[in-house]
């Protein structure tokens, strides 16, 4: 699904100049177009930039009707072609947002999605930015199977599973270790897990390598839906390649400072781990691996 790189301004150029455009736009700024599709008199598909007046990076549409745009296709990188943010909201105060990329990670998600509503949209999407909107709703019924089978592994999960599959979904969490008699914590967002290990990454450059060698035992926190885990653990180096290779694999953003056969790249994994998931509408569940 490419969609051709125009700007914001000349977007609105081609709008003006058709008299059918003309008439559904309900919104016009530096870095946003909205049109109404099907005369309700709320906008049903937004195109906007991140930068004033520059290329069209992303496209929301408003599947529920409701007036609130909850389908987000977004360009990161700027080849065109959308690197797909997809956010719903059903109503029940529960939110999702999920990037898909070669490999789909997400929290939890309501696929309760018209995708026919898409269709009111086609004609311009096809005359205008050059995206099928069959093939959109074909690509999203595609991803839901696979999101709705990653769901279902989620809510099953127990153990060092489920431990993984927090940390991974919630984005970020943070490491807390001890710099003398004084506590340090920062945000981290590496996890994998391997042959039944949890590991975390950092750069032996960082302070936080040297802390963690004066003392390894730390302590992770994060929250995720209302709830959060502490996992309370020793640090023990893995120096293997191979596992630096599953953790760029698993992370491509790191291979821009990291290489597994560089003198920085350092992996630890979880050894004698306790972790406590809570919640004020729960009991704590204790998980030790």
């Amino acid at each position: 699904m490419e969609v051709k790189r125009i700007s914001i301004r000349e977007a609105k150029k081609r709008i003006k100049n058709d008299p059918e455009l003309s008439k559904m736009l309900v919104r016009s700024g530096w870095r946003e177009i909205a049109l109404d599709l099907d005369g309700d008199g709320m906008a049903d598909v937004s195109f906007s930039s991140t930068k004033v007046g520059r290329m069209i990076d992303t496209i929301a549409v408003d599947l529920s009707g409701n007036g609130e745009f909850n389908l987000y296709l977004h360009d990161y990188d700027g080849n065109g072609i959308p690197d797909t943010v997809f956010m719903v909201e059903d109503g029940s105060d529960a939110e999702a947002l999920v990037a898909f990329g070669g490999e789909v990670e997400l929290g939890f998600i309501n696929l309760g999605v018209k995708v026919a509503n898409l269709l009111v949209a086609e004609d311009f999407m096809n005359r205008e930015l050059g995206l099928s909107l069959a093939d959109l709703a074909a690509y999203l019924k595609t991803y839901a199977a696979v999101m709705l089978a990653g769901l279902e592994v989620r809510a099953e999960a127990t153990g060092i599973d489920k431990v993984y599959y927090f940390l991974n979904d919630a984005g970020y969490y943070f490491l807390a270790t001890v710099d003398g008699n004084k506590p340090k914590v920062r945000p981290f967002g590496t996890v994998l897990l391997r042959d039944g290990k949890l590991y975390i990454q950092t750069g032996k450059s960082k302070s936080v390598s040297k802390q963690i060698a004066e003392n390894p035992f730390v302590e992770i926190c994060c929250c995720l839906n209302g709830a959060w885990v502490r996992i309370a653990a020793e640090l023990v180096e893995d120096d293997s390649v191979e596992v630096k290779e599953a953790m760029l694999e698993r992370m491509p953003s790191l291979k821009g400072m990291y290489s597994a056969d560089d003198d920085n790249m350092q992996m630890f994994y979880l050894k004698d781990a306790t972790a406590t998931f809570c919640s004020f509408a729960t009991e704590p569940e204790v998980i030790t691996f």
